[in-house]
């Protein structure tokens, strides 16, 4: 964060020394590819309040705060790609995946390129070359579509993956641009569908310590969809900042 310091956590899993905290940098920081897997892994990043609502009024920003900014900008900083779908691209108003200069240049110091592809996932291609992630030309935009369409012309570098499912589209993005790992930020139908073709590997899973009910458009994590049968997880970490849980789970299918 600038300008302020940045939150620290409490530990709770792994388990550390009494009152020892963390800041998210440190809690994330085995969080990447291992050298020479080429393996792509693809992680949801979510925030929950404690009666399953990913959203007040139609955006998430209501639930969360300084720390769970924290953690979701220290995840993208470590992705290879950040993907969505259109619905939460425009919901969010989504611009360059990374904003802050010296993120940039930490990656390109680890030999990433300064910014993550940002990854579109649409059907209809409806979006808008307005849309500040489209008009700006430094962000590499790909969008998997089993349209044959284009969107208009916009200040961004767009390519397209033609492709009719998300498993074949992944592993295209992987063939073409060595992408191994991909951080997915919603919403609930994209969720539901990789989940469904099996392509869940991790779950990074904010829970707001708020309760706030039936509510127009409050959704929950997976909508329209799930997995084949239900997806065991493993808990790797569990972090605690001014009430708001902050947990990694790792699919486990052996």
């Amino acid at each position: 964060m600038t300008g302020a310091q940045a939150p620290r956590f409490a530990s709770l899993i792994p388990q550390r020394a009494a009152l020892d905290t963390v800041t998210a940098a440190h809690a994330l920081a085995d969080w990447r590819t291992p050298a020479g897997e080429r393996k792509l892994r693809v992680a949801l990043n979510m925030i929950v309040s404690v009666d399953g609502r990913i959203t007040v009024n139609g955006r998430s920003g209501a639930l969360g705060g300084p720390a769970d900014r924290e953690l979701f900008h220290a995840l993208r900083a470590r992705a290879d790609a950040v993907m969505a779908a259109a619905g939460t691209v425009r919901a969010e108003r989504y611009g360059p995946i990374i904003r802050d200069a010296g993120v940039r240049e930490q990656r390109l110091s680890e030999g990433l390129p300064a910014q993550p592809l940002a990854v579109i996932v649409t059907r209809r291609l409806d979006l808008d070359p307005a849309l500040p992630l489209l008009a700006d030309p430094d962000s590499h935009v790909v969008i998997l579509t089993p349209s044959a369409g284009e969107i208009g012309t916009c200040a961004a570098r767009v390519d397209y993956i033609r492709s009719a499912d998300l498993a074949s589209g992944l592993s295209e993005l992987a063939a073409t641009y060595g992408t191994t790992l991909v951080l997915c930020e919603g919403g609930p139908s994209l969720n539901a569908s990789l989940a469904a073709e099996s392509l869940v590997d991790e779950l990074f899973l904010s829970i707001s310590a708020l309760l706030v009910g039936e509510r127009t458009g409050g959704g929950s994590l997976l909508s329209g969809g799930g997995p084949p049968v239900p997806l065991a997880l493993e808990l790797r970490m569990l972090l605690e900042h001014d009430s708001q849980l902050y947990a990694r789970y790792v699919a486990s299918r052996d």
